[in-house]
C-alpha cells in the first residue's frame, strides 16, 4: 500500500513539473508576442509621425501656393515653376521608356544567346552520344559474327574425338555470348540517356546579368545627358532641377514679359522631347564614352560611382553644355536605372 501511495506521489509530482514547464513555455511565448507587438506598434507610431510630417508639409507647400496666386503679379511666376516640374516629370518618364525599350531589347538579346548555348552544349553531347552508340554498336555486330561462326564450328564438331575442341568452343562461345548481351544492355542505356538529352527542357532565363543591366544603365545616363544638353537652350534644364528641388516661393522668374517668354520655349522644347532623332543623335558614342570613365563600387553594382563621370565631362565627345546627371541626380535618373 505505501507502495502504491509513493508511486501515486511521484506522478502527481511528475505531472505538475510538467505543468510547471508548459507554465513557463506559455509565458516565454507570450512575452515574445508582446515584444513583437511592441515593435510593430513602434513602427507603426513612426510611419504615422512621417505621414503627419509629410502631410503638414504637403499643406504648408499648399498655403504658400495659394498665398503666392493670390497676387496677380505672381500669377506667371507660378505657370513657369509648373510648366518646369511638368518638363521634369517629362524626361523622368521618357527615360523611363527609353530604359524599358533597352531593357527588352537586351533581354531578347541575353535569352537568345542563352539558347544558342544550350543548343549547342545539347548538340555536342547528342554528336558525343551517337558516336558512343555507333561504336559499341559495330562492337556488338562483331561479337555477333563471331557468336555466328562459332556456333557454326560448334556444329561441325561431332564425335566424341571432337570433345575437348567442342568443349573450349562452347566456353568461347559463352563468353562471346555474355559479351553481346552486355552490349546490348549497353546501347539500350545510350538509348536512354540520348531521350533523355533530346527531351531536355529549355533552360529558364534567370533575369539580365549584371553586364546586360550596366549597358541598360549607361544607355539610359547618355540619354539624360543628352536632355541635359537639349534642355540647356535658355538655361531650361538648371531652372527645372530648381523648381523640384526648391519650393516655389523662393523662385522668380523676372517679368510678366520674361515668364511668357520662358513658357513658350518650355513647351517649344517638350514638343520635340519625343523626336527620334533626339534618342539616336550621337548617343552611342557619348554612351562609350561614359563605359570608359564609369568605376563601379562592385562586381555585382550596376549604376556607376557618380564621381567617376566628373573626368567625363573635360571630353571631346559631348557636344554642347556638360554636367554630372548623376551628381546632379538630373530626371530622378536613379529611379529610372535596373539594379
Amino acid at each position: 500500500m505505501l507502495g502504491g501511495l509513493a508511486m501515486a506521489a511521484r506522478e502527481n509530482k511528475s505531472g505538475f513539473d510538467d505543468r510547471l514547464v508548459e507554465l513557463f513555455r506559455n509565458r516565454a511565448q507570450l512575452k515574445k508576442a508582446h515584444q513583437a507587438l511592441q515593435q510593430e506598434f513602434h513602427s507603426l507610431e513612426e510611419k504615422l509621425k512621417n505621414a503627419e510630417a509629410s502631410t503638414r508639409r504637403a499643406e504648408e507647400r499648399l498655403e504658400a501656393i495659394e498665398r503666392l496666386m493670390a497676387k496677380p503679379e505672381a500669377g506667371y511666376n507660378g505657370l513657369v515653376y509648373f510648366q518646369l516640374r511638368s518638363l521634369w516629370r517629362a524626361c523622368f518618364d521618357q527615360l523611363g521608356v527609353f530604359a524599358e525599350e533597352l531593357r527588352k531589347q537586351q533581354e531578347d538579346r541575353e535569352r537568345k544567346k542563352q539558347l544558342q548555348n544550350f543548343n549547342k552544349d545539347r548538340a555536342h553531347r547528342m554528336d558525343e552520344i551517337n558516336d558512343l552508340i555507333r561504336r559499341v554498336k559495330d562492337e556488338a555486330d562483331e561479337i555477333a559474327g563471331e557468336i555466328g561462326g562459332l556456333e557454326s564450328r560448334e556444329s561441325r564438331l561431332r564425335g566424341f574425338w571432337n570433345y575437348f575442341r567442342r568443349r573450349e568452343v562452347a566456353a568461347r562461345l559463352g563468353e562471346r555470348k555474355s559479351e553481346h548481351a552486355s552490349a546490348r544492355t549497353r546501347i539500350e542505356e545510350l538509348f536512354d540517356r540520348r531521350i533523355k538529352i533530346e527531351s531536355e527542357p529549355r533552360p529558364e532565363f534567370p533575369g539580365l546579368s549584371v553586364e546586360g543591366r550596366r549597358i541598360v544603365n549607361i544607355a539610359v545616363i547618355a540619354y539624360a545627358q543628352h536632355l541635359y544638353a537639349y534642355f540647356s537652350e535658355g538655361n531650361i534644364a538648371r531652372l527645372a532641377r530648381e523648381a523640384v528641388t526648391r519650393p516655389i516661393q523662393d523662385l522668380k522668374y523676372g517679368s510678366e514679359k520674361d515668364c511668357t517668354h520662358l513658357i513658350d520655349k518650355i513647351q517649344q522644347l517638350t514638343l520635340g522631347l519625343k523626336d527620334s532623332h533626339l534618342k539616336a543623335e550621337g548617343l552611342k558614342e557619348m554612351a562609350l564614352e561614359i563605359r570608359r570613365h564609369a568605376e563601379f563600387r562592385n562586381g555585382e553594382d550596376t549604376v556607376p560611382a557618380a564621381s567617376s563621370l566628373d573626368g567625363m565631362l573635360t571630353g571631346s565627345v559631348l557636344a554642347g553644355p556638360r554636367t554630372n546627371v548623376l551628381m546632379d541626380e538630373y530626371w530622378d535618373i536613379y529611379e529610372v536605372f535596373l539594379r
